[in-house]
């Protein structure tokens, strides 16, 4: 099978080179094109029966996917606080009045891409308290003043639950939670009466949103529990209304037993109506479920919720009124779609000679295999008399049409979902950050990596672009051919400008001017030692970078007030012990919710170390003074009996390692899985240690 799908791969790669050479040639127009969309109607189903064939439509798997209610289980519930070791300890009766936290408190909130659209995390602060997720916990601190710091009340789920992250708002506590489901093991009969071994699933991983009222932050008491069939993919709070993204895969969808998917809201069932079930009729169907359901925690925690079939989601972005959905789709993936392209399109466009020795070779007495590999010869044959300009020239045509990114445009306000535009963009995205909306368009980064022809035309390099499209989703500007050679590395955008760092062997940080969306340009390049791969604004014409020179953290900041010449103001780097054989490493090099920062306080907080034990680095940050390292805190010295550097090689434990860094006025908080440390901002002087 591997090695006909290689067969076959290599016939369309050498076809559409056929097929685009007599493009050029000719003039014709390409039967896909990366710059305009092709849009298709958005269907809803007639009846479960029809949904359920839709869904079980290619599938190759056997067995059922069963979600029934029975499988159903509350599995987050609040418990008394304890000590640790199970055992109920006694806590204050601190009542809250249900009011915000004085105005005058000065607190950090959890480093978001986009103002006014909150995202989860495993901490959360609302300037007195602290909520952490940590061992499988949630625990609720009293974090502000330090002098009545104390651990308040613990929730635990059972031991089958993942929690995921959490939302504070006002006095409502909203938790995200997972269960997983494997595979079971059976023997079943194929088409020919056979038995033959296969897996099947008794359920579809469910994500649990689960609402606790905590105006009595030491008796958090559950008041609402949804569960949302599928994989937790995002969630988002806007306004006092969550959105929640989860992805549900039907692999085994039994087609003669109509499925009928559900929400289960407050343990009662809640069917999805067909009206809220959309799809897009194309070649290629989707069988994944992607559920976007709206709590509106203000309105009695009113639930809506959408299905749509779009795809793998992969990629999720969110502004104050839209969720953007992204997947990668390599066209051609299908090989049998490829082979009958091949049939149907390229050969009408072969020289009459070479159409009748293709044809011939159906003739032969030959394996599928052999004839598969004489017509493979042909076209190969038939392509040498390309030039390699030509060649490398199609093979760039080639794959802007055939590795994309397939978007999709939902709108959201007050609660309401609603599909509102689809389009393609060629490459793939890095991150939520490769995307911006800003005054009615969609700015996006993406990378042409090749995966489809390198093995073909080897010195393909990849390539970069920057798009802005409109709110259908059609292409309004572009900059394309970035830095060829290069991968990007991290996005930023402000308002009409983006940054833009690459790397291969430098780093050119790029400058781009978007206040004409139809004519984005280029205005300045600066080429520096290493990569970064999260930017930061420090202000209208700073940028703080971090990233990597070689086995070291990297640490710029950036002066772009002249957007034509960029300048690298200041850096900072963190080097591995010269007895260590670990490299640097920095949660906030993938994760921005590590990235502590203030301008206020030109205050820059980071953890680094190695992969599973990571110490606060505190850093003054100011154009004027540069980067500075204030001091480092640590939770190592409660971190056991690894006395050796090589013992973590055998013994890997990074309850220790600090996850996440908040402040409170003038109180620097670091949390690990282990514990919460209380630091004087101003001095770094340790004041209490709480441990979890």
């Amino acid at each position: 099978m591997i090695g006909k799908k290689a067969r076959l791969a290599t016939i369309f790669i050498v076809g559409v080179i056929i097929i685009t050479s007599f493009f050029y040639a000719v003039q014709f127009e390409p039967w896909v094109t990366g710059n305009q969309v092709k849009y298709y109607e958005l269907k809803t189903f007639e009846s479960y029966e029809e949904f359920t064939q839709y869904l079980a439509a290619g599938q190759t798997g056997y067995g059922k996917n069963y979600f029934g209610l029975g499988l159903f289980a509350s599995t987050v519930r609040s418990e008394e606080a304890t000590d640790g070791s199970g055992q109920a300890v006694n806590v204050p009766d601190i009542i809250n009045d249900g009011s915000d936290p004085d105005d005058t408190v000065d607190y950090s909130e959890t480093n978001i891409q986009e103002l006014g659209v909150d995202e989860p995390d495993i901490v959360k602060t609302d300037g007195t308290y602290l909520y952490v997720i940590a061992q499988n916990k949630i625990y609720i601190i009293q974090g502000y003043p330090d002098s009545d710091a104390e651990l308040l009340a613990e929730i635990s789920v059972n031991e089958s639950t993942t929690l995921l992250n959490l939302f504070i708002y006002q006095d409502q506590l909203v938790v995200f939670a997972q269960t997983y489901d494997y595979p079971i093991y059976g023997i079943l009969e194929d088409e020919g009466g056979e038995s033959i071994p296969a897996p099947w699933w008794d359920s579809t991983p469910k994500t649990f949103v689960t609402i606790y009222n905590v105006q009595n932050r030491a008796n958090p008491i559950s008041v609402s529990e949804l569960v949302i069939p599928g994989t937790f993919i995002e969630a988002r709070l806007i306004e006092g209304i969550v959105y929640a993204i989860t992805t549900e895969y039907s692999y085994y969808i039994d087609e003669d037993e109509p499925y009928e998917p559900r929400l289960l809201v407050d343990e009662k069932p809640q069917t999805i109506s067909l009206g809220d079930i959309h799809y897009v009729d194309i070649a290629e169907k989707s069988n994944t479920m992607t559920h976007i359901v709206s709590v509106d925690l203000i309105n009695d925690n009113t639930v809506s919720s959408k299905i749509y079939l779009l795809g793998n989601t992969q990629t999720v972005y969110v502004s104050q009124n839209n969720i953007y959905i992204a997947y990668y789709s390599p066209w051609g993936a299908d090989y049998q779609t490829l082979e009958d392209l091949i049939q149907s399109v390229i050969m009408p466009l072969l020289p009459d000679s070479l159409q009748n020795e293709y044809n011939l070779v159906d003739s032969l007495s030959l394996e599928p295999y052999q004839k598969e590999t004489i017509k493979e010869w042909l076209l190969q044959n038939y392509s040498q008399q390309l030039t390699e300009r030509q060649l490398n020239s199609i093979a760039q045509e080639i794959q802007q049409q055939t590795e994309q990114t397939i978007l999709h445009r939902i709108h959201i306000e007050n609660g309401n979902i609603e599909y509102q535009a689809q389009g393609t963009i060629p490459g793939t995205v890095r991150n939520q950050f490769s995307f911006s909306e800003h005054k009615n368009y969609l700015r996006v980064s993406t990378t042409l990596q090749g995966w489809m022809i390198r093995s073909y035309i080897n010195d393909f390099e990849p390539r970069n672009n920057l798009y802005v499209l409109d709110m259908d989703l059609i292409i309004a500007g572009r900059i394309e051919n970035i830095a060829p050679g290069e991968q990007i590395y991290a996005t930023r955008f402000m308002g009409d400008t983006c940054y833009l760092v690459t790397f291969k062997q430098i780093d050119p940080f790029f400058v781009i001017d978007l206040s004409t969306p139809t004519q984005p340009e280029i205005l300045g390049e600066l080429k520096i030692p290493g990569f970064s791969t999260y930017l930061h604004p420090y202000d209208s014409n700073h940028i703080i970078g971090i990233g990597r020179d070689e086995q070291n953290i990297k640490i710029t900041l950036f002066d772009v007030t002249d957007k034509i010449n960029p300048v690298e103001l200041d850096t900072y780097e963190i080097t591995p012990d010269e007895e260590s054989w670990n490299w640097m490493d920095s949660t906030a090099l993938f994760d921005h919710k590590a990235f502590l920062f203030s301008k206020d306080k030109n205050l820059l907080v980071l953890p680094i170390g190695t992969y599973g034990q990571q110490e606060a680095y505190v850093f003054n940050i100011s154009p004027e003074t540069g980067l500075s390292l204030k001091g480092t805190i640590t939770h190592e010295q409660q971190s056991g009996d690894h006395e050796k550097e090589e013992d973590m090689y055998y013994i890997y434990d990074n309850s220790n390692s600090i996850q996440r860094t908040l402040y409170i006025n003038n109180i620097l908080y670091t949390i690990s899985s282990s514990m919460v440390k209380l630091n004087a901002l101003d001095t770094l002087n340790e004041l209490i240690t709480l441990t979890l």
